[in-house]
């Protein structure tokens, strides 16, 4: 660890050559390295031995063909995990310790999942996972009556959904299919039978689109929206899935460029593992979505405690500071060190216990 007289000097050192533009961003790096350092360290102890949260994928179909996500170039068997292959992956989740699980797939939507109900039942025989979010493009609610609706609402921590804006054009453009008249009767729908439930889930609102104006021009219809209860997130701006998603200026699609410098391990293989309907794990649930360059092994054929800690995941972990990253990597402009573990969204984080809701707010946006 740099003791504080040595971040100082670089600190000062930082003033006397950056340019005014760039000193807020070099108080903020340096803050977090000099005062922030506990809360890193404590969670890299802690993942060490489970993960903050489990990704799990029940089918990676899905019912749209957004712009920015690889699922159009996805190229593995579509399908759904069968009931036998999930309860096995609980009860290896909860021998770790339980704790917080996403039925977010990799890419794909879990409301097409026809067990998702099943799967819930499930899991209310796990107290030990104890918190269940999902996010969902909503065009597949339609399928579930309101009773069955209800039960999601219930038995959720989080329900996310992904909507392209909030006219038809910009969701037609963003989203592939021309759903948006379906999509905000769901958004009402859940909003509305959320109401009188002793818990339900908190919902947010996440919207995709190309225009960094969004929140501004619909700010009447967002406030609505916030005094309902919905939380509201905006992005503009995309991953590239290591190089599988591209920027299109006809469509004003912003995609991030690649970082350079990674020689720090990434925050998302250091929290989670992603588990795929057809037992294979993949130490990364955000770039790897075709699960096939950063396997780590076969929930079918091992345990989850073992993928954790085993030799595959560890090796990928440590080509980071190694500088031999794997080209998944190397191109990955979603590319995060663990170091963000000192961010505000990670405090109060632990695995195995209830995860803060800013945690979600953050990072399922």
């Amino acid at each position: 660890m740099e003791s504080p007289l040595h971040s100082l000097k670089i600190l000062l050192q930082a003033f006397r050559q950056a340019p005014v533009s760039t000193v807020s961003g070099t108080v903020r790096s340096l803050a977090l390295r000099v005062w922030v350092p506990g809360r890193v360290t404590r969670l890299r102890e802690m993942v060490s031995e489970r993960p903050i949260i489990l990704q799990v994928e029940t089918t990676n179909a899905c019912n749209a063909a957004c712009q920015f996500c690889a699922y159009p170039g996805m190229k593995r068997q579509k399908g759904v995990m069968d009931l036998p292959l999930f309860e096995k992956v609980m009860g290896d989740y909860v021998a770790m310790g339980g704790g917080a699980l996403t039925l977010t797939p990799i890419v794909g939507d879990p409301l097409l999942d026809p067990h998702l109900l099943e799967r819930l039942d499930i899991l209310e025989r796990y107290p030990e996972i104890n918190q269940v979010t999902l996010t969902t493009n909503a065009i597949g609610l339609e399928r579930y009556s309101d009773d069955q609706v209800r039960r999601l609402l219930s038995s959720l921590y989080c329900m996310q959904l992904s909507i392209g804006g909030m006219d038809s054009e910009t969701y037609r453009t963003m989203y592939g299919v021309d759903r948006f008249p379906q999509v905000r009767q769901a958004m009402e729908r859940l909003i509305d039978l959320a109401q009188g439930l002793e818990r339900p889930a908190h919902i947010t609102f996440a919207f995709r689109t190309n225009d960094p104006a969004f929140e501004r021009r619909f700010h009447e219809q967002l406030e609505g929206y916030r005094c309902r209860g919905v939380h509201i997130s905006h992005i503009w701006t995309y991953a590239n899935y290591s190089g599988a998603v591209s920027g299109d200026e006809k469509i004003n699609l912003v995609v991030a460029r690649n970082k350079g410098e990674k020689r720090i391990a990434c925050v998302t293989p250091s929290m989670c593992v992603g588990v795929c309907w057809d037992g294979r794990v993949t130490a990364c649930s955000c770039a790897d979505f075709n699960a096939d360059k950063l396997l780590i092994g076969d929930a079918r054929q091992e345990s989850l405690a073992q993928l954790w800690k085993g030799e595959r995941r560890a090796e990928i972990l440590a080509s980071f500071p190694r500088g031999a990253l794997r080209p998944i990597c190397r191109g990955c402009s979603a590319y995060t060190p663990d170091t963000f573990f000192a961010y505000p969204c990670f405090k109060g984080v632990e695995p195995g216990k209830e995860i803060p809701l800013d945690f979600y707010h953050n990072m399922m946006t």
